[in-house]
């Protein structure tokens, strides 16, 4: 067992992402993870996850972190380059592990020290992975993509969302962001006036004003756990994403989590998208989307087609990310332990 650190980033309870996963796996497989959370806690050391507590008071943390280091080594974990500083000068850590998992143009300027400090690289997806390996050719690099919750798998049965409009449903789940293609989304909306276009997550910087198409519906975000209510009820669900630098290397949590709920995908020709292929269908053009979509929305899906979208989303699981995540932490420690010769 080792302790875990994860400096600020996030909140816990913002849109359940690859850093909870991850945490939430660590923690079943025995480590004592530290999850320090952006918002301040009504109290210290909640235990959100078996093993996995939160914390914000940076005092107290120091105080139970030099006890616990006396018998665990310490490993931080963090998947924003900017954490460098906070991780080696306050929690000095025995090890850090940077999991690079979005491209985010103005994170690259913290990378090259945020991998200098780093023991090892973890990263999401193919194309993460080859730019570091030749960007860093010293340094270790372990691919994990994202992966599918099983509480998506055999939902039980439940009625329509009262805010999910009747009718045939075509939604996007997730951050209602700029990486979006909004000019793509109400192309659609007007292309097939009777069909519903519903998006759920939460805003992410500028967006463009929907009011004039009275099909698209913007649900804003939900608790990750009444998604799957949702899902149920989709009949094709959409990552209608730019091509951009984010996108073009992003491993979207979405596609395992529709795929775990059987409904059909139709994404954007994204590089991590095309490898899920048969089982996520994939546009490069507005036209060729909007031509795709309409021939998802008539032809009717069969069973064997929802079933091998299942199977997949299911040798695709976060607990399988999570035993890839421990096999590094473990082997980095190991490294680490070995005398230099």
């Amino acid at each position: 067992m080792a302790i875990i650190i994860y400096p600020k980033t996030m909140n816990w309870k913002y849109m359940k992402q690859r850093p909870q996963q991850l945490m939430t796996q660590l923690g079943a497989r025995g480590h004592l993870v530290f999850f320090e959370n952006l918002a301040p806690l009504d109290r210290e050391f909640i235990e959100v996850e078996p093993n996995v507590f939160l914390f914000t008071d940076h005092h107290a943390f120091m105080k139970k972190l030099k006890k616990l280091r006396e018998d665990h080594a310490v490993v931080g974990w963090t998947t924003w380059a900017k954490q460098r500083t906070r991780l080696t000068s306050l929690y000095r850590p025995d090890a850090i592990i940077y999991d690079c998992c979005d491209e985010f143009p103005h994170w690259a300027k913290y990378e090259v020290k945020m991998v200098d400090a780093s023991d090892h690289l973890v990263c999401t997806a193919e194309s993460i992975r080859m730019r570091l390996e030749l960007a860093y050719p010293d340094k270790p690099v372990t691919l994990i993509p994202n992966g599918a919750d099983a509480s998506f798998f055999d939902p039980a049965p439940s009625q329509r969302p009262h805010d999910l409009p009747q009718g045939k449903v075509a939604a996007y789940i997730g951050a209602w962001a700029y990486w979006l293609d909004h000019d793509l989304f109400a192309k659609m909306a007007s292309h097939y006036p009777d069909v519903h276009f519903v998006s759920i997550g939460a805003a992410y910087g500028d967006i463009p004003d929907y009011a004039k198409l009275p099909n698209v519906h913007v649900l804003g975000e939900k608790p990750h756990t009444e998604l799957k209510k949702y899902l149920q009820h989709i009949d094709v669900a959409l990552i209608p994403f730019q091509y951009h630098p984010i996108t073009l290397a992003t491993n979207p949590v979405k596609a395992y989590e529709y795929m775990a709920s059987g409904v059909p995908v139709l994404s954007t020709a994204l590089p991590e998208c095309i490898r899920m292929e048969p089982h996520v269908t994939t546009a490069t053009t507005h036209d060729d989307f909007i031509a795709k979509l309409g021939r998802m929305l008539e032809e009717p899906d069969s069973r064997e087609q929802r079933l091998a979208r299942i199977e997949y989303a299911r040798s695709n699981r976060w607990e399988d990310r999570g035993e890839a995540a421990h096999q590094v932490i473990v082997d980095t420690l190991r490294r680490k332990s070995e005398p230099k010769s």
